[in-house]
C-alpha cells in the first residue's frame, strides 16, 4: 500500500508540473504588449583587403514574451528600399567576418551595394517565437552604419552553355549551335537545334556535346541515357531534324524532343489569336541549289551555327504578339524582346504593320553572355520591317 501510495504522490506531482508547464505556455504576453528589440549602436565599417577575416557584431536587447521563449531573431540589411535578411540568431548579437558582410551586401542579386564604395546601410533585427505568427514578430529599430565595400570575392553564378557539333555543322570544332543551362547551376542544359544533316536530311544526323570551344576536350557521346567522356565516345545519333534538346550533365543523360515549328502567334495576324506564322532557320539554302552551288554546305553550317529562325507576314497589325513551339502553349516566349523570357504571361508588343519580319535566336552574344553575372536571357528576337 506504501508503495502505491508513494506512486500515486508521484504521479499527482507530476500532473503538477505539467500543468504547471501548460500555464506556463498560456502566460505569453499580449502581442501589442512585447516590446519590439532595440538595436545597439555600431561604429562604420571599412572592409579592405587586410581586414576581410575581421569580425562585425550586431547586437540588440532582448525580448520578453513573458515566458522563457525560444526566441529567433531575422537579421536584416537594408539599402536604397531594399531589405535582404543576412543572417539568423538565437541569441542577441550576430558575428560575421568583414568579408562575409561585405559579399552579402554588393549581391547584385540582393541588395547590390555599389562595389569599392562608400554607402549607407541600415540594419535591423525581427524577433519571433513561432514562425508565420505574425502578430509576435517584433520588429527593431534600423542603426545607420556608413561602409567602405571592396569587390565581392565571391564567384557569382554565371550561365554555362554546351557546343552541338555534329553533322548537321559539319563537324566545326571552332562554332556550334548552344545550348544554355537553364537555371543557377542546375547544369542542365537546353535549347532548340537543327539536327539535320544536309547531305542526308531524312536520314540519320551524328553528333556530340562538347562542353569546351574551340576544340573536343571532354566532349559527350555514347549513348543518350548513358553520356560518357571516357576515352573517345561514340557519337550520338537520331534521325535528322528539329529537336528541343535537354542535357543534364549530374544525371549524364539527354533527352531530344521533337520539334514541328517555332512560330508566331498574336493578334498582329488575327484578333482571335488562331493563325501562326512559322519561322524556318534563317541563310537555309534552297535544297533544289544543293547539286549546282558549291557553297551549298558551308551555308547550311552557317545557318544551322546561328541558331536563328525567321519569317515574313504580309499583312501585319500593330499589335501583341508571343513566340511558341509545336503550336502550342507549353513552350512560350514573351515580356522582352532582347531577352525573351520562356512561358511568362506578358505579351510582346509591335506598332509595325504591313510586310513585317519576326525572328528568335535561341543563341545569343555568346562571349558576352559567359561574362555576365547578371545572366539575362540568351533568347532574344527581332522585329523589323521587311521589303
Amino acid at each position: 500500500m506504501k508503495v502505491l501510495k508513494y506512486i500515486s504522490m508521484f504521479a499527482a506531482a507530476a500532473l503538477l508540473m505539467t500543468s504547471c508547464h501548460e500555464d506556463e505556455k498560456v502566460m505569453a504576453l499580449p502581442a501589442d504588449e512585447v516590446s519590439a528589440p532595440v538595436m545597439n549602436t555600431l561604429s562604420n565599417i571599412v572592409v579592405d583587403d587586410a581586414t576581410l577575416q575581421n569580425e562585425v557584431t550586431l547586437s540588440w536587447s532582448s525580448v520578453d514574451y513573458g515566458y522563457s521563449a525560444a526566441v529567433t531573431y531575422a537579421v536584416f540589411a537594408s539599402y536604397q528600399d531594399v531589405d535582404v535578411q543576412i543572417g539568423e540568431a538565437y541569441t542577441t548579437s550576430y558575428t560575421m567576418t568583414k568579408e562575409l558582410l561585405n559579399n552579402s551586401l554588393v549581391d547584385k542579386k540582393g541588395l547590390a551595394v555599389p562595389e569599392g564604395a562608400n554607402a549607407t546601410v541600415f540594419f535591423y533585427v525581427v524577433a519571433n517565437i513561432s514562425a508565420g505568427n505574425e502578430a509576435y514578430a517584433k520588429r527593431s529599430n534600423a542603426i545607420q552604419v556608413d561602409i567602405t565595400t571592396v569587390k565581392s570575392t565571391s564567384a557569382p553564378w554565371i550561365r554555362r552553355c554546351l557546343w552541338v557539333r555534329g553533322m548537321h555543322q559539319g563537324w566545326n570544332d571552332q562554332d556550334a549551335p548552344v545550348l544554355w543551362e537553364n537555371g543557377e547551376n542546375t547544369n542542365v542544359y537546353e535549347g532548340l537545334v537543327y539536327l539535320v544533316n544536309p547531305d542526308d536530311p531524312t536520314g540519320t544526323c551524328e553528333f556530340k556535346f562538347c562542353p569546351e570551344n574551340p576544340g573536343w576536350t571532354g566532349n559527350y557521346g555514347g549513348s543518350l541515357d548513358a553520356l560518357s567522356t571516357e576515352g573517345n565516345p561514340a557519337n550520338l545519333t537520331t534521325t535528322s531534324g528539329m529537336y528541343w534538346i535537354t542535357v543534364d550533365l549530374g544525371s549524364l543523360s539527354a533527352k531530344l524532343s521533337p520539334a514541328s515549328a517555332i512560330s508566331v502567334i498574336g493578334g498582329v495576324f488575327d484578333s482571335s489569336w488562331g493563325v501562326d506564322l512559322d519561322l524556318t532557320p534563317a541563310g537555309l539554302p534552297d535544297p533544289s541549289t544543293q547539286g549546282t552551288d558549291a557553297d551549298y554546305n558551308s551555308k547550311f553550317h552557317q545557318s544551322v551555327i546561328a541558331q536563328t529562325w525567321t519569317g515574313v507576314y504580309e499583312n501585319t497589325a500593330a499589335g501583341e504578339y508571343k513566340f511558341r513551339l509545336n503550336h502550342d502553349w507549353a513552350m512560350s516566349w514573351g515580356k522582352d524582346l532582347e531577352h525573351l523570357v520562356l512561358n511568362d504571361p506578358t505579351n510582346l508588343v509591335t506598332d509595325l504593320s504591313g510586310k513585317v519580319r519576326f525572328s528568335i535566336n535561341f543563341k545569343g552574344d555568346v562571349n558576352s553572355l559567359l561574362q555576365d553575372d547578371t545572366n539575362p536571357s540568351p533568347v532574344s528576337g527581332k522585329v523589323e520591317q521587311a521589303e
